[in-house]
């Protein structure tokens, strides 16, 4: 649950220096999604989730750092971490914006077991790819974090890629709202990491990693370079559009 009082507390795109001097470089939180004990989804290579979760934050940290921004991580490989004590993190830290980094699947029911190399290994019944967004209107800074969201989906889509709308039916997914199906936002009200979050937070699905097509296109070192460039040119310009309406 929300503490109370939460909504009350801003989070600037640019904080100032304690001293008084010129603002601080912002603080982004990137989060890999998942612990070593749960792993996340079984891909079609028969690998876990965190482990495309771990590499994608692990070539993003540095590339937000050359930007000019200050770069935390929720947890290391092999670190394990609670989904609250994520949020905690962003928090404690006064961050700016606070972003989760998730690889996707859809509902068992869709998916069907297979080996691969000796391993069990799940694959999409039909071709089912994309990225997917998830925002919370529990997030007290929800129209930074609908905003930032907005424009990390321009930007996939400007890399032509096409978002992941299974998980606004019945039948792969769950049903969620969706606020933009262009762009592909979802709205997860209870989502954790984004509704215990006092600071701007978006969950990003970065593709589909149980649908063969999508898995080799996250799996191709060029094509994460592409999407990470798109996520720095996005946090660029949420920052410039933020900085002086939100400047404490």
């Amino acid at each position: 649950m929300l503490l109370a009082g939460c909504a009350a507390q801003p989070s600037p795109a640019v904080r100032p220096s304690l001293s008084g001097s010129a603002p601080a470089a912002p603080i982004i939180v990137l989060d890999p999604g998942h612990n070593p004990a749960d792993g996340g989804a079984t891909s079609v290579r028969g690998t876990r989730e965190i482990g495309y979760n771990d590499r994608f934050v692990a070539e993003l940290a540095p590339a937000l750092r050359a930007a000019g921004w200050r770069v935390r991580v929720t947890r290391a490989p092999g670190e394990s971490i609670s989904l609250v004590g994520r949020a905690q993190l962003a928090d404690e830290l006064r961050a700016n914006l606070f972003l989760s980094v998730h690889h996707d699947s859809v509902q068992l029911r869709c998916l069907r077991q297979i080996t691969k190399e000796g391993r069990p290994a799940f694959e999409t019944l039909r071709p089912t790819g994309g990225y997917s967004l998830y925002v919370s209107k529990e997030n007290p800074d929800f129209t930074l974090s609908y905003r930032f969201a907005t424009l990390l989906g321009e930007q996939f889509r400007s890399l032509g890629r096409s978002p992941m709308l299974e998980h606004a039916g019945t039948t792969c997914g769950e049903n969620r709202p969706l606020l933009d199906a262009r762009l592909g936002i979802y709205q997860y009200d209870h989502l954790a990491v984004l509704r215990h979050s006092n600071v701007p937070a978006v969950l990003l699905e970065v593709g589909v990693i149980t649908d063969a097509q999508d898995e080799s296109y996250v799996n191709d070192a060029g094509n994460r370079r592409r999407m990470i460039a798109g996520i720095v040119r996005a946090v660029r310009v949420w920052i410039a559009q933020n900085e002086t309406s939100v400047r404490r």
